[in-house]
This record gives C-alpha cells, structure tokens and sequence, in this order.
C-alpha cells in the first residue's frame, strides 16, 4: 500500500513514512472514508522540530500493537502545524475547551461530522510520566463509541464553531492602552524578565508594545522592563551561547534551560525586538544579541532560494545533544580557563540536561564588565572569542540535528522584513522582488497562502520600499495591498473559508490579523485608498492584553499618530543621509518614503505639495498624525523631530 504521506512535502508527515500507523493526509476524502467505515478519526498535529512529537512517534506510534489498534478502529490522520496553522489554531483551542490541554503533539479524537470530542497533548504507550497510556485510551475510545455513540455525539464541539464571541469595545481611547499596559506588567517577573514564574516563552509583541508605551507617555518603565527581559534572555540558556540564535522557549523561570528547537519564525520575530531596542536604547548588549541571531541565521537557516523552516531539538537521540556540553568537552574546545568556565555556568549547580551543561553567562553583561575590568564592548568581544572556539569545536565533533528545509512564505517574509529594514540584506531583497501577484504557502509555490503569508508578504514590500524608493516594490505593494483587504469581512479577518479560528491572538507569534492591521495601516499612509475600518480594531483589542499586543501597539500608533517620514530627493546627493537617519531613528510606528520628481504621478496631494516647498535642496518632512513639520535638511532635525519622550 503506498502511503499517502509520499507525495507530501511536509518534513513532519514524511518522518512518520515507516511508522507502521496508515497514516493519511487531512482531506474530505479521509472523513468520507470515515462516515463509511463508522470509525472516528485520530488526528495527530505536529512539527519536525517538535521533540515530543518525537517521543511520541518513536515510543507510542512506532509501536506495533498500538498500530494495529489504530488501524483496525480509526482513519488516522497526521498534520504538520506549520503546513496548516490555521487547522492547529482552531484544533488546539477545541482542545483546550474540552480538556485544558494545549501544545505539540497535539492528539484529538473527531468524529466523521467533523466535531472534536477528546484530546490531549503526549501520551505514552503504557501509564508513565504521570499521564494515561494510549492503549488504555484507545480501548476506552472504542469502547465509548461502539456501545454509547450518543455520549460522543452530545458531548463533541463542531470544527466550524465560532468560539470567538467577545463584544465590541465602544471606542478605541489611550484609557485602553494604560490599562492594557498595567495589566501585563502585573505579570511581569521583576527578577528575571518575562511573563508569569514558570515555563517561558519569548513575547516580542509584548516588548515592542511596552517600548511603545514609553515613547508615547515619556515613563521609560516598559522599555526598561522588556530591554531588562531582552538582556536575561540573551545571557540564558534560551540563547545558543556558542552559535547564536534563540532556541523556542524555555522550561524555568530564568531562561536558562531551553527545549532546543530552533524556528526561523521565533528569530526572525526576536530580531525585530532586539532591534528595535537597540534603535531606542544604543545598548550594545543587544546590538551584540541581533549581530550574532542574525550571523546564526545566514550561517545555519539560508537556502540557495530562501531560509530554512527550522532545526530540530534532538540530535544523536539525545535531547539538545548538539547544544549542550561536558566540562571535558568545554576545556577541549577553549583550554583549561577556570574564569571562562565559572562565566558560563559551570560553577553553578543545575542547568542541565542529559547530564549535559546547559551554557548560560553567569551574570549581567555590565557587572561581568566590573568584575572583569573591562569596558562592556571589550567584554562582548572577549565573549564571542570564547563563542568562536566552541562553535568551531562543535561543529567539528558533533553531529547536527535534523533540519526542515522547507522554505514557508510567512516565516520568510517575516524575516526579510526586519533584515531589510535593519541591514538592507540583499538576499531578502532578492526574496521580496519575487513576489508576484499570488502569495502561495511556500516560496517555491503551492496552495494558495494564508492571512498570514499575505500580511508578512505586504510588509516584507513596504520594507523594501521604505528603504529603496524603487517603483517596482511601490507597484507590487499596492497590488497585494488589495488581496490583504480581500480578507476583510463584516466581521474582521478571516484566514480561511473553512474555519473560524483565533487568527486575533499572539501565540506568541504575532498573530495573522495584527500582521494584517499594520501592513494596511502602513499601506495606508502611502495610499489613501487603503483605510482601514477601526472597527475591526474595537472588535479585537476586548481580549487579554498578554495575546493582543500586536493589535494594541497598532492601536496606540492610531491614536498618538503614526509617523511619515517624507525625502524629496533633488539629486543633490544629501537625500541618502537624510533618507538613512528617518530610517534608523525609532519611533512606534514609522513609514518612510523617499520620493523624486519621477514619483509626482503616484504620491498623495499632500506630499506632491511637498515638491513645492524648498525647492532645490533635498528635505525632509516629517509628518506625526494630520500634522507635517516644515522642510528639514539636516539630520538632527530629523532625529529631533521624530525624538520620543524616551529617557
């Protein structure tokens, strides 16, 4: 029998190809099959860098006796959650309804009307780790459903519910924006960073909306307390200390022991954050945490056409393997440095995995300057000469985990993004020029794309045409601005015709609608014709402030007016200065266009009065709301003009 998972791309669905599970792909066809067998169906959601998705397959799915249960009573069904993350979005939340349970793998039982009616996260073959055993389970199952099909039937919740019902707020106000602010810094962890005492994930969305609150109130608190939040992470274990790059999230409340999967989403969106504030702090710690994220990504993630999906948490079998380290292996790499093994971490007890040492910097980059008599910058450098001992050994001695070469569009041109706007990277130009017309899943082509395939790839052209000014990104933006607003329906965004899903929330990435929020009401600036209904805002923004914050930051922006930064380029050559200074200057929400004569036909008539003030010298108007400044033509003004209240 030939597996349907053979044609697949998917590198989740073909690792499960010698599982002795017939496993099948999500289609009509399998619950068709269903309704004709009278079988419910088990659908096991999960991704190649998922380790215990992993331990799933090896301990319960690569069992023989647990298949064969399996495929004499149900019509199993594998997903890969990055191939359809609006599925997993809707699946994991009926889950979390029925059982509390959430994650990966996610297993959820449904019957062949497509309604979900148990489900879980692990499960281990026999009762162990302190959970039921899936034999156990599925002989529960069957039996349920072979003598009480009713109770299965009463008690299961339709995949096309719509469990998203929250009233619409009256009206968007900063009142909003304080409370939401002092909400999440309520659970703020004041001594280690981050949200909540306990297992943590990253929330770039969170610190750029707390770095926002500060350059809109003049309280420096939200940028003190993510910078603080951005520099913990960057000396804990939850940053690959010898390769750069931060694994996805960590498993205490000090960032110091990660699960090792490393995504190109998690980094790309972390980029951002670290650039953001080192546009608004200067900090060289954080400079030092982007140069070397951004190092580990060119280094480890880019493909001849675009980058890599992913990298898995496992290596040689053994959970973090490639990552973690014995103090013989330590020593080999760098020679016998007692001060560099008390700094990172091998003093300490604790930290590690497998018997493994977890690397972390012992202490914050500033007081290991003190105690070293070094200056911070002499510090960093020390450190990444240490970084460049241990990577080079690694990479010499040790196998490398299993990587997922897909090139998905989302995490891509979510990456180009930020690497356009921050270092003009010229492979993730060559990435965005590819962008005609039809958005698809991957960059190689495919399904037609999602939400957020479409609102990264809006976003990754108003970068390049903010830092270019070339007509071509300014023709393709306009073009696929209009398929973004094809999305738009009475009742907000939609990712798909097949399921209602919370496409609203950061989980922890920056959710699909906000994507679309900001690259329309960036659009929007350039182009009038793209106004976005804030009704769709005051439906969103009535949710946990911890999962909006994308959705706030814009909001916010909304009401304290964004910035548009206008360059009349006379070809005196004192454009690109002023042109580089908009760009590199922060302020929450930033739009910068650099504009010649030859644009005259296609700018606003506010900007086309532009051309006639100050003519003959290239200028610069900065614009904050409905209100421009006069022509500037140094870049001190623009810095000044733009300056946020930040202290």
């Amino acid at each position: 029998m030939v597996s349907e998972l053979e044609k697949c791309e998917s590198a989740y669905l073909r690792e499960a190809l010698n599982q002795p599970v017939n496993w099948r792909i999500w289609s009509k066809k399998a619950f068709e099959d269903a309704r004709t067998e009278d079988k419910p169906l088990l659908i096991d959601v999960g991704a190649s860098w998922c380790h215990w998705c992993h331990v799933m397959d090896e301990l319960t799915y690569s069992n023989k006796d647990i298949a064969n249960i399996i495929n004499q009573n149900f019509i199993p069904i594998k997903v890969d959650r990055d191939e359809m993350p609006e599925l997993d979005r809707k699946l994991q939340n009926l889950v979390s309804q029925i059982t509390g349970e959430s994650g990966w793998p996610l297993t959820v039982f449904m019957t062949p009307d497509e309604k979900v009616f148990f489900g879980g996260t692990f499960f281990p073959p026999d009762d162990s780790y302190g959970r039921v055993g899936f034999k156990k389970l599925l002989s529960q199952i069957i039996k349920i459903w072979k003598e009480d099909k009713h109770k299965i039937n009463t008690n299961s919740v339709p995949l096309s519910i719509n469990l998203f019902t929250q009233e619409t707020v009256e009206k968007i106000n900063f009142d909003l924006i304080d409370t939401s602010f002092s909400i999440i810094s309520s659970a703020y962890d004041f001594d280690f960073g981050g949200l909540g005492n306990g297992m943590k994930f990253p929330h770039p969305t969170v610190d750029k909306f707390m770095l926002a609150y500060s350059a809109w109130t003049g309280d420096n608190i939200g940028m003190k307390l993510s910078e603080f939040t951005l520099k913990r992470m960057f000396i804990g274990g939850i940053f690959d200390q010898a390769g750069g790059g931060f694994h996805r999230y960590a498993t205490d409340r000090e960032w110091w022991i990660p699960h090792f999967e490393k995504l190109l989403i998690d980094n790309a969106e972390l980029l951002e954050d670290y650039y953001n504030f080192y546009l608004a702090s200067g900090s060289l710690e954080i400079k030092e945490a982007f140069d070397l994220t951004y190092e580990f990504i060119r280094r480890e993630m880019m493909g001849e056409s675009g980058f890599f999906n992913s990298i898995d948490a496992d290596s040689e079998d053994i959970e973090g393997k490639y990552y973690t380290w014995t103090e013989d292996e330590f020593i080999d790499a760098i020679g016998k440095d007692e001060q560099a093994l008390k700094i990172f971490g091998f003093h300490e007890d604790g930290g590690t995995v497998e018997g493994r040492k977890v690397l972390k910097v012992s202490k914050d980059i500033r007081d290991l300057s003190r105690e070293l008599g070094k200056d911070v910058k002499s510090t960093l450098e020390y450190l990444r000469e240490i970084r460049k001992k241990l990577l080079e050994y690694r990479e010499k001695n040790r196998k490398k985990p299993n990587y997922d070469t897909n090139t998905y569009s989302y995490p891509n041109f979510r990456l180009s993004e930020v690497l356009i706007l921050s270092v003009k990277d010229p492979f993730s130009l060559k990435i965005t020029e590819n962008i005609r017309g039809k958005v698809t899943r991957r960059l190689s082509g495919g399904k037609d794309g999602l939400l957020e395939d479409y609102s990264s790839a809006l976003l990754a052209l108003l970068a390049s045409y903010e830092v270019t000014g070339e007509e071509k990104f300014y023709n393709s933006m306009i073009d696929l601005g209009k398929q973004v607003k094809d999305f738009m329906t009475s009742d907000g965004f939609v990712e798909s015709k097949d399921f209602n899903d919370y496409s609203f929330l950061d989980m922890p990435n920056e959710s699909p609608n906000s994507l679309a929020i900001r690259s329309l009401i960036k659009l929007s600036v350039i182009d009038n014709d793209f106004q976005l209904n804030e009704g769709l805002i005051r439906k969103l923004v009535n949710s946990d402030p911890s999962f909006i914050s994308g959705i706030l930051t814009s909001a916010g922006s909304l009401i304290r007016g964004i910035a548009h930064v206008v360059i009349i380029d006379e070809k005196d050559g004192n454009a690109k200065q002023l042109h580089e200074t908009a760009l590199k200057v922060y302020h929450p929400f930033k739009v910068v266009e650099k504009v010649s004569e030859e644009s005259r036909d296609r700018v606003t008539p506010i900007i086309r009065a532009m051309f006639n003030s100050g003519k003959g010298r290239s200028r610069a108007f900065i614009c904050i709301g409905n209100t421009c400044s006069q022509p500037v033509m140094d870049k001190e003004s623009i810095k000044q003009l733009l300056k946020t209240k930040l202290t």
